[in-house]
């Protein structure tokens, strides 16, 4: 049975699906009400492509393309259970907050684990914590996680978050620090990528980022070395 889903603001400025095409894009979403509330549901194309595009002829021709371009980005998991297909929306719990999930419909894939997803509920209720901060990045947190979680692919800073680095440091290009904090935390292997605050590492990353030959920093929110060197 099919279900409400949403779909966040920054959706289409993310990177990941900048990599795909608009089709793929559609698809993403498309996939999304009819998923169980963790993230499944059948892969068969031909089912899918009457299910979702009804009106277009061509889907099931392509479809299949547009599942391959998701599951390169890491969008997707597609995998087979006894001799059924089914796939899996990767960090599904950062695209949709679920309070109270129901049974699943569909079989987990054989890398899924009741501790990953654990992991997972526990990753995205620290990374949608991020959603009641005010402009200045601060104000009332979610409960304290009990494990970090590592960087989606996707990830982008909130609102409050963005402006308060643009704030905090008119001296450095924050759209840019973005990609660089992301590119780099997202790279990071093992345990050296496993952060229990976000937040705060993007707080941390801004005021140690380097700026603008000639520019001045916020005397509050140079560095701690800068600090030193100017004390």
């Amino acid at each position: 049975m099919a279900r409400i889903r949403s779909i966040k603001p920054e959706f289409p400025q993310s990177e990941s699906m900048g990599r795909v095409s608009r089709e793929a894009r559609l698809l993403f979403i498309l996939l999304w009400p009819i998923c169980d509330d963790y993230g499944r549901t059948r892969a068969a194309s031909r089912m899918l492509a009457s299910t979702l595009f009804p009106y277009d002829d061509d889907a099931k021709d392509l479809i299949d393309g547009w599942l391959d371009e998701l599951e390169r980005e890491g969008c997707i998991l597609r995998y087979e259970v006894n001799g059924s297909t089914y796939l899996e929306i990767t960090n599904w719990l950062i695209h949709q907050k679920i309070d109270k999930p129901s049974k699943p419909q569909f079989p987990e894939s054989s890398g899924s684990s009741r501790e990953g997803s654990r992991e997972s509920r526990e990753c995205s209720r620290l990374l949608l914590g991020r959603e009641g901060k005010g402009e200045d990045g601060k104000g009332e947190d979610a409960p304290p996680a009990k494990r970090g979680c590592r960087l989606p692919s996707d990830w982008q800073p909130t609102p409050g978050e963005l402006r308060w680095a643009t704030d905090a440091r008119p001296d450095i290009d924050a759209k840019a620090e973005v990609e660089r904090f992301r590119d780099y935390w997202v790279a990071q292997a093992g345990q050296k990528g496993v952060k229990l605050d976000w937040s705060a590492t993007w707080r941390n990353w801004i005021r140690n980022a380097r700026g603008k030959p000639g520019a001045t920093a916020s005397p509050d929110d140079r560095s701690p070395a800068s600090r030193r060197k100017l004390a």
